[in-house]
């Protein structure tokens, strides 16, 4: 019906970066013999892949490390040339170790990241320790990815981490923790390109930009309203601004 759907696909590449687990093309950090791993086969993935995209799904697959990246990336190339579908947006669920490259390959193949910002927010001193300042150059990078025409769609990945959207928007504008240390803040983007991210973005993600992510006639009406204007609160203040009102399809079903 209007709020229950099936959705993408979806299937798990690697592991983490907290737990060295994610598919890296080079080492952690003073682990020579560590890559990760992978959670399945490179081969059978793929085949999963091109089975579920001939069969018409979309696609959105677990995919942390860069190594496991360049896979997805590799499987929906093969699957799209095999058997060619009109805008698949098939999906990368994190997408988080990423260089240049590997951003202008998403934007040529119209891949969707949908990076986890606040985990920078939790965990970046895990990312450093793991991987070094200079490997997470572009990790969660939204001002790269918009540079490059890459429509990314915000995510939080609760339970791994809270569910709230203010903690993301607060970290992809500011890229500080959660104790204020900042990580490559080039890539910090402005309030309405981080709400965007969170909205329009996310329903071009799910295919339902016709119906969700702006508030414009013909639209279902879901909104958010904060109890103060956002423009005017401190970016690294903005994690703590509440929801005063929820409303979906037009409908008040919150209030604080």
């Amino acid at each position: 019906d209007a709020r229950l759907r099936v959705g993408p696909a979806k299937l798990f590449s690697d592991g983490s970066i907290g737990g060295r687990t994610a598919r890296m093309r080079k080492p952690y950090v003073d682990q020579p013999d560590n890559v990760g791993l992978w959670m399945q086969d490179p081969d059978e993935m793929k085949r999963q892949v091109r089975k579920a995209h001939s069969a018409g799904f979309q696609v959105g697959i677990h995919a942390i490390g860069d190594a496991a990246i360049d896979l997805i990336l590799d499987a929906y190339e093969d699957a799209q040339t095999a058997d060619p579908r009109p805008d698949p947006r098939h999906r990368i669920e994190h997408c988080s170790i990423v260089d240049l490259d590997t951003i202008d390959r998403i934007a040529r193949l119209g891949v969707i990241p949908i990076p986890g910002t606040s985990f920078l927010y939790y965990f970046r001193d895990a990312y450093v320790q793991n991987l070094g300042m200079e490997r997470i150059r572009h990790t969660y990078g939204m001002r790269s990815f918009a540079d490059r025409g890459v429509i990314a769609a915000a995510s939080t990945d609760a339970p791994v981490v809270p569910p709230s959207a203010m903690i993301g928007i607060q970290t992809m504008m500011t890229r500080a923790d959660i104790a204020g240390e900042t990580v490559w803040v080039d890539e910090g983007v402005s309030l309405d390109e981080a709400l965007r991210a969170y909205t329009v973005n996310g329903a071009y993600a799910s295919f339902e930009e016709t119906s969700k992510g702006t508030i414009a006639p013909g639209m279902i009406g879901d909104i958010a309203v904060f109890e103060t204007n956002l423009d005017a609160v401190q970016r690294h203040e903005i994690g703590s601004v509440r929801v005063d009102h929820t409303i979906i399809g037009g409908t008040v079903i919150y209030s604080r």
